[in-house]
This record gives C-alpha cells, sequence and structure tokens, in this order.
C-alpha cells in the first residue's frame, strides 16, 4: 500500500514519514511548497499521478490567533483547501484520512466531547476547519475525518518546545494558564493511529467511515502539562492563571477533551498516554541542543 501525505512539513506529517518508514510502509510526503493544497488543479493532477491507495491530509492553516486576521487564507486552506483534496480522492476512488481539530467545539460542554456533539467554532481557526469536515463529508464518502486536540512533536512549533524556550532563555517566573484542560496529545501517536487505520482500510471489507476523536491521557490543564515539561527546571517558577489574565486573540476552549471510545471500538486504537512520549520528546531535543548548541527552534 502506497500513502500520500499532504502537509508533510509539519508536525503530524513528518511523523507519518518516520513512523512509516520505521514500519516499512510505502509512503509519499508533499509539503506545501510541494504541493499547495489550495489549488485544486494541482491537487487533482497530483493524486491521479502518484496513484496512491489512499491520502492522508496533514495540511493545515494552524496559527490560531494568526487566522483572525487572515481569514480568507485559513479558510483557503482549511476551508476550500479540504474541499479540494475530497474531490480529487472521490475522482481517483482514493480513501481519504482528514486531520481535523477539538477548536471546533466552543468548549464550553462538560465532561468529553463525543463525535456527534454539536459544534460551535468560537474563532476563525475552528469556523475553518469545520468548513474543511463539511467539504470532505460533502464530497466523499469514503473518508475518516480525524479530530485531535494540543499535538506536540519534534517538528514546528507547539506547547512544549515554548516552555523549553523560556526556561532557556533564563526566565524565572512564568504564568500559565489552568482554567483549560485537555488531553496533550503526541504527533507520533496520531501518526501511528493514522497508520493503523489505513491498514484497516487496506485490509477489511467493512469500513467504519466517518468522524472520529483522538486525544491523549490524562486530562490536564496547560499549567499542570507545564509542570510536566519544566519538572527538570527547578529554578523556573510557574504559577497558575485564569484565561481572562492571559488574553489571546482567538478564544481557546476551556474544554478540549475528547472521548476517544470510538475509535477504540471501531479499530482497536487507545488513548495515548503522553507522559512517555513527552520524557522521549525532551530527551530528544536536549540531545539536539547539546550537539549543535543551539536552543531549540
Amino acid at each position: 500500500m502506497t500513502i500520500l501525505v499532504l502537509g508533510a512539513g509539519g508536525q503530524v506529517g513528518a511523523s507519518l514519514r518516520w513512523r512509516a518508514l520505521a514500519r516499512g510502509q510505502g509512503i509519499i510526503g508533499l509539503n506545501r511548497s510541494e504541493l499547495d493544497i489550495t489549488d485544486a488543479a494541482a491537487v487533482r493532477h497530483a493524486i491521479a499521478d502518484l496513484r496512491p491507495e489512499i491520502v492522508i491530509n496533514c495540511a493545515a492553516y494552524t496559527a490560531v490567533d494568526k487566522a483572525e486576521d487572515e481569514p480568507e487564507l485559513a479558510m483557503a486552506i482549511n476551508g476550500s483547501g479540504a474541499g479540494h483534496v475530497a474531490h480529487a480522492c472521490a475522482l481517483a476512488a482514493v480513501p481519504l484520512i482528514h486531520l481535523s481539530t477539538d477548536y471546533v467545539f466552543d468548549g464550553t460542554g462538560q465532561g468529553a466531547y463525543r463525535e456527534d456533539d454539536p459544534t460551535a467554532p468560537t474563532s476563525v481557526y475552528g469556523v475553518t476547519k469545520l468548513a474543511g469536515e463539511k467539504a470532505v463529508f460533502d464530497a466523499w464518502g469514503k473518508h475518516i475525518i480525524l479530530r485531535t486536540a494540543w499535538v506536540f512533536g519534534a517538528m514546528g512549533g507547539n506547547f512544549v518546545k515554548t516552555m523549553l524556550r523560556l526556561a532557556a532563555s533564563g526566565q524565572s517566573d512564568l504564568k500559565v494558564v489552568d482554567d483549560q484542560v485537555g488531553g496533550p496529545t503526541p504527533a507520533d501517536a496520531i501518526a501511528d493511529a493514522c497508520l493503523d487505520i489505513a491498514a484497516h482500510v487496506a485490509q477489511a471489507d467493512i469500513i467504519p467511515w466517518g468522524t472520529y476523536h483522538f486525544g491523549g491521557a490524562p486530562t490536564v490543564s496547560w499549567f499542570g502539562f507545564a509542570q510536566a515539561i519544566l519538572a527538570h527546571y527547578p529554578d523556573m517558577k510557574i504559577a497558575p492563571c485564569t484565561t481572562e489574565a492571559f488574553p489571546r486573540p482567538a478564544p481557546r476552549p476551556a474544554n478540549s477533551v475528547l472521548d476517544c471510545a470510538r475509535i477504540r471500538a471501531a479499530f482497536g486504537i487507545a488513548q495515548p498516554d503522553w507522559a512517555p512520549y513527552l520524557a522521549q520528546l525532551l530527551r530528544d531535543l536536549g540531545e539536539t541542543v547539546s550537539k549543535d548548541g543551539k536552543g531549540i527552534s
């Protein structure tokens, strides 16, 4: 089976390439400079020419705050772009795995969000990602939409690397919001989940197409996650604060917890414990810094 990954330069896209190679899985990865999903014709030609057996779309506009000032660009990528990919997959009869986000919910609900809970995004990013889900749903029946949250990994920018940069800069006092909760989700675990679903699609006679949630466990606040990240920085003082005390251009969901029972029942995929992944990432990033003498990017 040959897998085509779009958005291969991002956190999950890069992890998909590494994890697929480790499994001996055939994979083609295209980053934005190689294929811009806002170009419908280019997407159609790429999928028709490469003839993959499944497409995993990780391409997205993920700058949550910046999207408030660039709604057209965010919609072109997250909304229309997702539709271009789904239409191209439909024309080529290729199954699609499309990544989405907890931001499609408003975050005011109690308990973990299920796939059939009402969506109500409050940010431009969330609105555009929900538009992308609808475009995929309308264009092609053979799809899996995988919503995830609080992604962290070795590539790109994320909360883990931000905390480490602040610690390395010598900052001694840090305030982190403690009234937003979620499940930190390792990019490597998302990649493995996508590859497991792809293998199921290739082998099974009956495929449970549709929307699924996949997030890390246990649930923690950003403050609690920061404590885990900076456990080996005793001089770094961390204090909890409220969301109101740390305003951002785009509103954040207070509750980003995802109910992951459906993906386990359908594909046997369990929620990952984020702590071992975090420990490994911290070791890997520490080795990188010690080898080249540079900070974490």
